[in-house]
């Protein structure tokens, strides 16, 4: 008999104890797919970089250098790429040779190619119909395509280093055979090595480097985005998903704890007589120890089995985004186990830490229900006496069960984390296109010239250079720019939109948020060519979150770093140019930028919207599970009150009206928590890193927030009000009488 009675109690209470189980069910099922995903992702993505020779740096020189001295000097592998952008339509595949010392290209499916072939990355393909077998012209020749290529140093697929996001429509990478490549190469203006290995005396070497062969640029791998933003991403991600599934089991707990107390002390009759029967305490704590164990098994062992399931399709579509191959599939017993058996930790203690005060208690003092009397006690709330009848009774509803509205709060906190970090991480995007590259960044085109330029000859352009230092004392880089000092083609701007003017050295929001950094500091850099130090002040702070940059006028930026003049590194343009490809380094369209951006509006939504459906469901369901507890204990209150005729709308207001302030509450608390952890994010996950986002609320998403979380409120206090309708008097007054 007594095995029977959690499961009729539960079918009896099925709103409370469903909202607990797909709690617990989304807890277990998101930590079983994150954790088998990033432990799948990790796994495949060691065994790449190593076994395929992932580059320790790269760098570019204007003369070649000679590889086998310096390899054995530093006891280092060196290998020199080749490449050529091949651009047909609105399209640019980037092809490199076969290397096979460092950055080893690997094909998952197909093979290496050989003369006449070509193996692209397989997103390019995918999005431009492309498969293996299929023949691609290039420069007037035909290739065929022999597999899909993986690229260490290319695991995200992004065409300039300035770009935030893949666009596999537009451009793509490809491999073919080294002689077969040079013969699209008319010209090298530079050369480009990819190293790998530790260097002892890092400063000395590229100090050797620039004497002998002029180091244009060198780039170690914890500052290539194309890599270090892959392992970023798993980084911030993967706790993000622990956070979420620790805080719904504890919500989780909670909601049980409350349940079985409640159902514990309005059932001191039952258990009195299931003494009397003969039953003794051990026997009848069991009973309500089986609530954690049914919840679950009904909650935690799906949530873990159809997680397992669900990992593997999510992890390629999770590596689409990137080109990270796939070797094997990890057993992932370990994520599997601790998906599941986590929970029923959680549950059982929740459930122990209910029925203590059970255990501790009398027989007797059981049986004459005094476990209800001391609920009962607290009832009383003179101070209340001032408010009218109903504000007095919504108000003790509330301060009688101080734990549920903290729980309330606290979810309706974690939700709006969750939403406005969807939320602002979307306009964040969008605001960087809109106000950086298109009210600040007024140039279409940038040019940067593979060494130092005196005179310009192209009319209607603005002249600027560029250096790469480190911070002293961090890994983290910056850029600084020397611009025309009235330039109308970057317009720098403070916080209030005023123009700045480059009378002193500008830094960005960005720059300023991740070291605390304000006009007047002093800031301590590192040339990361030939190693020499310098102290800037900082004048003045501009509005722009993308990078970590520093500007100054052109004249003042030759004068600082011992430059000439006139000298200059690069032109800003409107108009596109036709400079000889043998002077350039690199060139940028701007609108390439924002064409990558709307290409990928439609998965940023996307993301949006798992974000407002994770907030919706995890708000909805913590509401109306404490609302129907609260409309369960007081069943015989709302029908007498029906008796006396209280409307259904008027008995919400009263026994659930007190929710009203703790959602309001909790979603402005939810407001700095969200600051908080998007300051971590930025400066601590991201502070090493050449990139940030102005994630900070504005009115329209607090906005936008609020609406999803009341939707979700309004919906759940609909659900309590039909719960409060359903209830009907005469059944209330008999069960009384008996």
């Amino acid at each position: 008999m007594l095995k029977k009675i959690p499961l009729r109690i539960i079918l009896r209470n099925k709103s409370q104890f469903l909202g607990i189980i797909l709690l617990v069910f989304f807890a277990s099922f998101t930590y079983a797919l994150f954790s088998i995903m990033f432990a799948d992702i990790d796994s495949n993505y060691k065994k790449f970089v190593e076994d395929y020779k992932q580059e320790t740096f790269h760098f570019i020189t204007l003369n070649p250098i000679d590889i086998e001295e310096l390899s054995q000097r530093y006891n280092i592998e060196i290998e020199e790429r080749f490449q050529a952008d091949y651009e047909f339509k609105d399209k640019t595949l980037r092809i490199f040779n076969i290397s096979s010392k460092v950055n080893k290209p690997f094909t998952l499916s197909g093979t290496l190619p050989k003369l006449g072939e070509i193996a692209i990355d397989p997103n390019f393909a995918r999005e431009n119909g492309l498969e293996i077998g299929d023949e691609i012209e290039i420069y007037n020749k035909r290739f065929k395509i022999s597999g899909y290529l993986y690229l260490p140093d290319y695991v995200y697929i992004i065409k300039n280093d300035q770009d935030i996001l893949p666009d596999p429509v537009h451009f793509g990478i490809g491999v073919m055979n080294i002689d077969e490549l040079k013969t699209f190469i008319s010209y090298i203006p530079y050369h480009y090595y990819m190293a790998r290995g530790t260097v002892e005396n890092f400063k000395a070497f590229k100090s050797e480097i620039n004497s002998k062969y002029k180091l244009l640029t060198l780039q170690e791998r914890r500052d290539n985005f194309r890599i270090v933003v892959t392992e970023k991403k798993m980084e911030s991600a993967r706790p993000l998903s622990y956070v979420i599934s620790i805080f719904v089991l504890l919500i989780s707990s909670i909601l049980l704890f409350i349940v079985l107390n409640r159902l514990i002390t309005s059932m001191h009759t039952e258990i009195g007589t299931l003494y009397a029967l003969g039953y003794n305490q051990k026997e009848i704590s069991n009973v309500y120890l089986m609530f954690p164990v049914l919840i679950w098994l009904f909650g935690a062992i799906p949530g873990g089995v159809i997680g397992y399931l669900g990992a593997s399709p999510f992890t390629e579509f999770y590596t689409s985004f990137f080109n990270i191959p796939l070797f094997t599939k990890i057993l992932p017993f370990k994520e599997l186990i601790t998906a599941i058996i986590l929970p029923a930790t959680f549950m059982l203690l929740s459930g122990y830490i209910s029925i203590r005060k059970l255990l501790r208690k009398s027989v007797l003092s059981i049986i004459r229900g005094e476990l209800e009397r001391d609920f009962n006690k607290r009832y009383r709330m003179a101070f209340l006496n001032r408010f009218s009848f109903k504000n007095r009774l919504m108000l003790k509803q509330g301060l009688l069960y101080p734990a549920r509205e903290i729980v309330l709060i606290l979810g309706i906190a974690f939700a709006t984390i969750i939403l406005m970090y969807g939320i602002t991480g979307g306009s964040a995007l969008n605001n960087t296109v809109e106000d950086t590259y298109k009210n600040v960044l007024k140039y279409n085109y940038m040019y940067i010239f593979n060494n130092y330029q005196t005179e310009n000859n192209y009319p209607n352009t603005e002249r600027f250079s560029m250096l790469q230092f480190n911070i002293e004392d961090t890994k983290a880089k910056i850029v600084i720019y020397g611009i025309e000092k009235g330039s109308q083609m970057v317009i720098l701007k403070g916080d209030r939109g005023e123009k700045i003017n480059l009378d002193s050295f500008v830094i960005t929001k960005s720059l300023a948020d991740k070291f605390r950094l304000k006009p007047g500091d002093t800031i301590n850099l590192v040339n990361t060519v030939d190693g020499k130090k310098y102290s800037l002040k900082i004048g003045k702070v501009a509005d722009i979150y993308v990078g970590n940059s520093g500007y100054m006028n052109l004249e003042e930026f030759n004068r600082t770093f011992g430059l000439d003049n006139d000298s200059f590194l690069g032109l800003y343009s409107s108009n596109r140019l036709e400079i000889p490809r043998d002077k350039l380094l690199t060139s940028m369209d701007k609108e390439y930028l924002i064409k990558v951006f709307r290409d990928n509006a439609e998965s940023i939504n996307q993301m949006l919207q798992v974000m407002y459906v994770i907030s919706f469901f995890l708000s909805l369901i913590i509401i109306y599970v404490l609302s129907s507890i609260t409309i369960s204990e007081n069943r015989k209150p709302i029908g007498i009150f029906k008796i006396l005729g209280y409307y259904d709308v008027e008995l919400s207001s009263i026994f659930l009206g007190f929710n009203n302030f703790s959602f309001l509450i909790g979603f402005l608390l939810g407001i700095p928590l969200f600051n908080l952890f998007i300051d971590y994010i930025m400066n601590v996950a991201l502070k090493d890193m050449d990139f940030s986002l102005n994630m900070k609320l504005d009115i329209k998403n607090l906005v936008t927030a609020f609406i999803v979380l009341l939707i979700a409120f309004v919906f759940s206090r609909y659900l309590g009000r039909r719960r409060i309708y359903s209830i009907p008097p005469n059944i209330i007054l008999k069960e009384q009488a008996e």
